[in-house]
Parts: C-alpha cells; structure tokens; sequence
C-alpha cells in the first residue's frame, strides 16, 4: 500500500507543478517563436525554428535592433527597480517598529490590528482616486515619490500584520533580559530583537517587493510618461486594438520575471524561515 500511496502522491506532485509551470514553459517557448507560430491551432509547443526577433522587435514591428529595444525598455526596468526596493525597504522598517509596538506594548491592541487588516480589504481601486487627488495637489504626478508612498499604502498593513506574528513568537525573556543589562527599548529592539526577526524581515521585504513590481493600476493612475511608469504598463503597449503581439509580450514578460526570481532565489533561506515561523508549537 505504501507505493500505492506514493505513485498517487507522485501524480498529484505532477499535476501541481504542470500547472504552475506550464505557464512560465508557455511563456518561454513564446518568447522565441516566430510570427507565424503564435496563433497556429493545434497549437505548436515547441518552436519548430527559433528565433531572437521578439527580444530585438523584429517579429513585433515595435523596435528596429536589439539596441534601440533595450533602450525602449530601460527607463520602465528602472523604474520598477527604484520603486519595489524602495517599497520593500520602507515597509520593512515601518512595519517592523509597528508590530514591535503592537506586539511588546499592546498600542492600538487588537482593534489596531483589525483596523491594518481591513485596509486589504478594500478593492485598489477605492483608493486610487483618493491618491490622485492628493499626489496631484502635491505635485507629484508621474513621480517615483507618488508610486513608492502609494505601493506602501498596500504593502505596509500586511507587512505589519506578519511581523505582528513573528514578535509574537520571540520570547519576552529577551526584552527583559536586556534591559535588566541596562539596554533601553530601542537598543532592545535593534541589538537583541532584529537579528532574530531577520527570517520574518525577508519574508516581508521579498513579499514588499513583489506585490510593488507587479502593481498595476496604481502606476496607470499615478504616471503619464516613461519618467516613472513601471514594466507592467510597458507591457501593456503590445496589447492593441487589432492584434495582440504575443512574440514581444512573451519577451518583455521574461525580462520582467527575471528580477523577481533573482530577488526571491536570494532571499529564500529567509523566506521559508520567515513564513513557516510560529506554524507549529511544540
């Protein structure tokens, strides 16, 4: 019975991972097919002859080399850039002091904590409007400024809301001990309490990062121009209304995809560490 039950689990694996990663496999082999090969029915799941066109625009008709592609791209790749690591740091250290206060001296208590939550519930488009209206009158349209504060509007409170968890977990011996030593509340915090929290403190900012990257209506509402908008609207330019070039978007999704993955490979030891903390007591 045991193999039995190991070939059922071994399926189901299977089945799980197909469906995770078809899509990226998709995404890829797209990437380097031709013109021709993106709406052949049955479809084609492997290129028959493999190209680069769609990196350098050719096949899209968007770019004329692989120069003036890059260049096309850079602006938006920085952008992103810029706005998630700052995204991810900010939250990190706001939603750090607040869950310690939360967590070691009960401000707000609970109902705070209710209140951080039920700010996700609200669709981002219930506060997109709002945000305009105040970035306008500070004059921060189509700034980095107005993506990275209102990325942080959705990204502290569940930040918050983690590491909320995460102190929790931390014995309170620790706090006491220190100061007993004659250590204040923010050596306490700083020397004893972060470098234990440094598993939860990735898993925020890896999580931080990767909700701000992949933001969308956000950045269509706050930025007008190349200046500050971020990859997913570029995205959004070989979407047209008579025809969809999915050679092009295919490309530009892999280059979009990329910093993420390197960004989460790096933090993974502290990932998996931060999220599975406080899941089993014994």
């Amino acid at each position: 019975m045991r193999w039995v039950k190991g070939f059922i689990k071994g399926i189901l694996v299977a089945l799980v991972l197909f469906f995770f990663l078809f899509p990226v496999y998709w995404l890829v082999t797209t990437a380097f097919k031709k013109s021709e090969e993106w709406f052949t029915w049955p479809p084609t799941f492997w290129p028959s002859s493999w190209t680069l066109g769609n990196f350098m625009g050719v096949e899209g008709g968007f770019f004329g080399s692989a120069t003036t592609a890059i260049a096309t791209i850079t602006p938006y790749l920085r952008n992103s850039i810029v706005v998630a690591l700052f995204v991810a740091l900010l939250s990190t250290v706001i939603s750090a002091l607040a869950a310690y206060a939360v967590s070691r001296f009960k401000i707000g208590g609970m109902r705070f904590v209710s209140w951080i939550i039920s700010i996700r519930m609200l669709p981002p488009i219930a506060s997109a409007l709002p945000l305009y209206v105040i970035f306008s009158r500070l004059r921060l349209i189509n700034t980095w400024w107005a993506l990275i504060l209102a990325h942080l509007v959705i990204t502290t409170p569940f930040s918050t809301w983690i590491l909320i968890t995460f102190f929790n977990e931390i014995p309170r011996e620790l706090d006491e001990a220190a100061f007993v030593d004659g250590a204040g509340v923010g050596q306490s915090f700083f020397s004893v309490i972060l470098p234990l929290a440094a598993p939860g403190l990735a898993a925020v900012a890896t999580l931080s990062f990767i909700q701000s990257w992949g933001e969308f209506l956000l950045s269509l509402v706050l930025t007008t121009g190349k200046e500050a908008q971020t990859l997913p609207l570029y995205l959004g330019r070989f979407i047209t209304g008579w025809r969809i070039a999915w050679g092009p978007l295919a490309a530009a999704g892999i280059v979009t995809m990329l910093p993420v993955v390197v960004f989460s490979l790096l933090a993974q030891r502290y990932l998996v560490r931060g999220l599975t903390f406080g899941a089993v007591k014994g």
